[in-house]
């Protein structure tokens, strides 16, 4: 089975990327879809189009389920693309956010034909991952438009869709993964797990974050809904209703990228994918 590091779905259909290329699973099973990235690293299934982050294209996609492939122009910026988000609202937008090892982050609003660099108080371009928050209800002032990024050296907040970024205060380490709460715009729930310093809690948005004594290590993965949160370490699976008290989870081996969706996660890992059912 191929090794997964990133996971999309979009209708029925179920995306994943690592190494040995993208993957199209149909009945379980994967199926090959040729692309045009000698290294592969996040793909992303949005409105019309699959796009799949890597080298050395940045960013490519495709139109028409990866028969074709376009790469987006990238500002001059030549740095492995490791994570792409799509704003809650692109249909109307046509926003999506890439993050880079080097460049920093890019912003597309033209859906993946161009990307610009937007690093406004940016201090570390090592990005590792990225969040983005629900929208806030129409009508609802203020109207941010929140994501969130993790660095090597910490994590950061945009309140402005991309545009501009500032420190969060607390985390400290390489920040591997990065989720939000379904209702983060009523709790401001946000946990953020780091390659050294384990897993990290906010409550206020992701201004600023505290350690969680969870016996979480090193956190690979971490995703949430409606029913809970699921978090990735090297020794496995664990799982949270408040992000607080975690419970490990027997037979279920270490994941490298958690997707979320209704009635469950989608786990990806050194052995392909699985499925979690959580109710």
């Amino acid at each position: 089975m191929p090794i997964i590091l990133s996971l999309s779905v979009h209708g029925d259909r179920l995306w994943a990327v690592g190494p040995e290329g993208l993957f199209r699973y149909v009945d379980g099973a994967p199926e090959t879809v040729a692309q045009p990235q000698s290294s592969p690293v996040s793909c992303l299934a949005s409105e019309d189009r699959l796009l799949v982050g890597g080298a050395p294209h940045g960013v490519a996609f495709s139109k028409d389920d990866g028969a074709t492939w376009q790469a987006g122009w990238m500002d001059s910026v030549d740095a492995r693309v490791v994570a792409l988000v799509a704003d809650p609202r692109v249909a109307e937008t046509g926003v999506l956010l890439a993050a880079s090892e080097g460049g920093g982050i890019l912003r597309s609003a033209d859906r993946g034909y161009t990307w610009s660099v937007c690093n406004f108080g940016l201090q570390s371009f090592q990005v590792l991952s990225l969040a983005w928050t629900p929208p806030a209800p129409v009508g609802v002032w203020p109207g941010w438009n929140v994501v969130l990024a993790g660095t090597e050296e910490g994590a950061y907040r945009s309140p402005n869709g991309g545009l501009g970024w500032k420190r969060s205060d607390g985390l400290q380490g390489a920040v591997l993964a990065i989720a939000v709460a379904p209702d983060f715009v009523t709790s401001g729930l946000v946990l953020a797990g780091a390659e050294d310093t384990g897993l990290w809690r906010s409550t206020d948005g992701g201004h600023s974050y505290s350690p969680v004594a969870s016996g979480l290590e090193a956190v690979n993965a971490l995703a949430a809904n409606a029913h809970g949160w699921l978090a990735s370490d090297p020794a496995g699976l664990w799982r949270s209703t408040d992000g607080i008290e975690w419970v490990k989870m027997p037979d279920h081996k270490p994941a490298l990228t958690l997707l979320a969706v209704d009635d469950g996660f989608w786990a990806g890992g050194e052995e392909g994918v699985d499925f979690i059912p959580l109710a």
